[in-house]
């Protein structure tokens, strides 16, 4: 039985909601990571490293309240 993150989280629940925005914001971070290794701007590839950290922590904090074990990998 397959268990979507609806059927946790309520779906007018605003850590629901926040956790969704951060993986959207995830998604547009990969995206602009692999236009700068395109690029090769070694200054932008940083700072979209940095932010894809910090959404990263938030969204595993968002996640740990639920009780959601989740591991990343490396």
């Amino acid at each position: 039985m397959e268990i979507k993150l609806e059927d946790v989280l309520g779906h007018n629940d605003k850590k629901y909601i926040r956790i969704l925005r951060l993986l959207q914001l995830i998604e547009g971070v990969n995206q602009s990571l692999d236009n700068s290794r395109k690029l090769k701007n070694r200054s932008m590839l940083r700072q979209y490293e940095h932010l894809k950290r910090q959404y990263t922590s938030e969204l595993l904090e968002l996640l740990a309240e639920y009780e959601l074990p989740v591991q990343l990998a490396a």
